[in-house]
């Protein structure tokens, strides 16, 4: 069997599913996407390649491990994973059939015929798309315990193209859009690439400029430091060009409020984003650039609203759905948050921002239990994420469980060693240190997060070997809103960790207030 290299695979039609090996990638007509390991792809590509044919054990592990002796729990758990994927995203589309003592073959619904492979097919559909509001999915989502940089836990949306893009370059941005989406830093990089070669081949094209800069925005905030004054320059420059070719364009503005420093510059950012939304009212990006912006300064009902004006002119993308899911948890409306994170769980269960989002919100809602059962259900966590995070929230979904001192010593021993390593880590410490009581432990990392003192925190946003950054003075503040944090909101160090931070000063200079307040 030949062996299965999936950066040179064609994308190919499978049902109702676009398959695309490349990116790891099966995308339904209607949006929905989903993102699976490597080795998964390349078993679902052997059987595409001769679809109805049998194929053995030694084959796939010929075409997929290369010819390695691996065991059959191995094959099992790839396949099982298939069989999750053609029942979930692709909807019963297709199926994985065992032939006993044989092997496997892949099966459409009620038809023997094959998945379509022309490249024509696959540009076509492409082409089809037209980088319409369903297609343009720049970001990549990452929850408040997610892996993903910038793109993840500032910017992911699904910004659409106003009037469709130029025929020659709207293929590549409809790739550089799926590639942004994976959440990772080689998606990143591969957008990065492909938005380049966009503005080689047409120089004219602001919203190719203006994505460009939101690229390179993405890579000074979230990449290495060594990198982040080049990638500064490089997304200014691209603001500029997108700015002389389109003085209204809704992505320079975008880039140009990403790039300011967010504490205390709420105000100027919201000026800004409001301003080009009464130009682009039903531009996604805008709209949930807001929407972060509104969190951030603890307006966390506004923000749900606004998200809701979003909701409704995009397709059910995983940093859509699940940053939906956080703001009405944080609004106050548990219920409709419960139905939300359901949907976009059914959506994408395996997409690492969605799924710790409902281990969250579960956990902190007296529901830790099923919190652990998601975790003990190994075939279903995402992909991606150090072996060692699991253990480490699991400890603190145990100590809510029992409320016994030794089990919240434990969480908190664990994670305090992780604060040190990420400021992901130490977001999640402080919240996770309110919700079991340990006040004195949450103002202590807050003092380490947002001043530099008691101890310093990595550059790393989580581990190391997910290659992402966040600079020692780039912090969030939705977390401090969040209904994981009320403890701390509760006591009288929070008015002055408000004020310090220069949220005080926002609500007073925009004559607002934040929802604990109100």
């Amino acid at each position: 069997m030949e062996r299965v290299d999936l950066a040179h695979e064609e994308a190919f039609r499978l049902g109702r599913l676009t398959v695309r090996p490349g990116l790891r990638q099966l995308v339904r007509d209607d949006g929905a996407d989903e993102v699976v390991e490597p080795r998964v792809m390349q078993v679902l590509v052997a059987l595409a390649r001769t679809p109805g044919a049998i194929l053995s054990r030694d084959d796939l592990t010929s075409s997929c491990w290369e010819g390695r002796v691996v065991g059959d729990d191995a094959i099992n758990r790839v396949v099982s994973r298939l069989r999750r994927a053609a029942d979930g995203i692709g909807e019963g589309g297709f199926r994985i059939e065992t032939v006993t003592k044989v092997g496997y073959r892949l099966v459409l619904d009620g038809a023997a015929e094959a998945p379509a492979r022309p490249e024509a097919g696959a540009v076509a559909e492409l082409r089809r798309l037209k980088l319409d509001r369903r297609a343009m999915l720049i970001g990549a989502g990452a929850a408040a315990t997610g892996a993903a940089g910038w793109w993840g836990w500032r910017r992911f949306a699904a910004p659409p193209a106003e009037t469709p893009p130029p025929p020659e370059v709207a293929a590549l941005m409809q790739q550089a859009a799926i590639a942004a989406q994976q959440g990772t830093a080689e998606g990143g990089s591969q957008a990065l690439g492909l938005l380049r070669r966009v503005v080689a081949l047409k120089p004219d094209y602001a919203d190719g400029w203006g994505m460009l800069a939101l690229a390179y925005a993405g890579a000074a905030l979230g990449g290495a430091p060594s990198i982040e004054a080049d990638m500064r320059s490089r997304a200014q420059a691209a603001i500029r060009r997108a700015e002389s070719l389109d003085p209204d364009n809704a992505y320079a503005s975008v880039a140009t409020d990403a790039l300011r420093p967010q504490v205390r510059h709420w105000a100027s950012g919201e000026r800004t984003l409001r301003t080009a939304l009464e130009r682009h009212p039903t531009n996604i990006f805008l709209l949930t650039s807001l929407s972060i912006t509104l969190l951030s300064v603890g307006r966390c009902r506004e923000c749900a609203d606004v998200l809701a004006r979003a909701i409704a002119v995009s397709p059910p993308t995983p940093g859509l759905v699940y940053s939906n899911v956080q703001a009405l948890w944080a609004a106050g409306r548990p219920e409709e948050a419960d139905r939300a994170m359901e949907a976009a769980y059914q959506l994408y269960p395996s997409h690492f921002a969605v799924w710790f989002t409902r281990y969250y919100i579960l956990m902190f809602s007296g529901r830790a239990q099923e919190s652990l059962a998601m975790s003990a259900n190994v075939d279903r966590r995402p992909p991606g994420i150090p072996e060692f995070n699991f253990p480490m929230i699991d400890a603190v979904a145990k100590a809510m469980l029992s409320h016994a001192p030794a089990d919240i010593d434990l969480a908190m021993k664990l994670n305090l060693e992780a604060a040190h390593r990420g400021k992901g880590f130490a977001e999640n410490t402080i919240q996770f240190a309110a919700a079991l009581g340990r006040i004195d432990t949450a103002f202590m990392v807050a003092d380490a997060y947002f001043f530099n003192r008691g101890f310093q925190i990595g550059e790393f946003r989580f581990a190391p070997e997910q290659r992402t950054y966040q600079r020692r003075d780039l912090h969030r503040t939705q977390f401090l809103f969040y209904p994981s944090t009320q403890a701390m909101r509760a006591d009288p160090r929070f008015e002055k960790l408000v004020a310090d931070v220069g949220l005080a000063q926002y609500w007073k200079e925009t004559g607002s207030k934040p929802d604990y307040k109100s």
